[in-house]
């Protein structure tokens, strides 16, 4: 646990859901709770949660290209770490992967949270096919993470995605993901999640770890 009385800042970006937007499920709670265990954590968390453009019908380059607005590459370092929520996630893995590829020597961000992140759904429709079918340099985006610093939460009884064990068969195939599957959680978009919470200060280093 880092000394209380030394502080360090950590600017936590989130990339909300489908039609997700900064009021939205748990995104609130997570800034207050972070807030709340700052001191014992001994780190200043600045929490943004982003109003997509467009997000009732995400477009991918219109998603990057703002991306690349909030944080461009004299932004991005250590101490930015990334919290996509479902679709958030791919739009944050074609953000790293357009940074990588475009601006070589970009630094490495602190560390990505995928909540709920899918490369398949059950029930596709076009705006969702474009996102599944859209290819992504993997190895460009992991490139920008650390190599323990990519976390992905997923329910066994997500209602978009069954095959859960096919996505994150994916995340370890395709990123080396570290995968933790949690129980009835569905689309973790509850008003509050502690799993989120704690797999922001585990990646923040605040945790040792997180229980599976």
């Amino acid at each position: 646990m880092p000394n209380p009385t030394t502080t360090t800042r950590k600017d936590i970006i989130i990339v909300p859901r489908w039609a997700g937007a900064p009021h939205h499920d748990w995104y609130p709670w997570l800034e207050e709770q972070l807030r709340a265990v700052a001191p014992e954590d001994g780190v200043e968390y600045n929490v943004q949660t982003l109003p997509m453009p467009a997000w009732d019908l995400p477009v991918i380059e219109q998603a990057v290209d703002y991306l690349m607005t909030v944080l461009p590459p004299a932004k991005v370092g250590s101490h930015v770490y990334l919290v996509g929520h479902s679709v958030g996630c791919l739009a944050i893995l074609h953000y790293l992967a357009r940074l990588a590829e475009q601006h070589p020597g970009t630094k490495q961000v602190g560390g990505v949270l995928c909540v709920a992140g899918w490369f398949s759904v059950d029930s596709p429709w076009q705006d969702i096919l474009n996102w599944m079918q859209a290819p992504i340099n993997y190895e460009a985006a992991r490139a920008l993470i650390p190599e323990d610093k990519l976390m992905v939460l997923l329910s066994d009884d997500d209602p978009y995605t069954s095959g859960y064990q096919d996505n994150e068969r994916l995340w370890v195939e395709r990123l080396h993901s570290r995968v933790h599957i949690l129980h009835g959680r569905q689309h973790f978009s509850a008003q509050l999640d502690f799993d989120v919470r704690d797999a922001v200060r585990d990646l923040a280093g605040a945790l040792t770890s997180l229980s599976s």
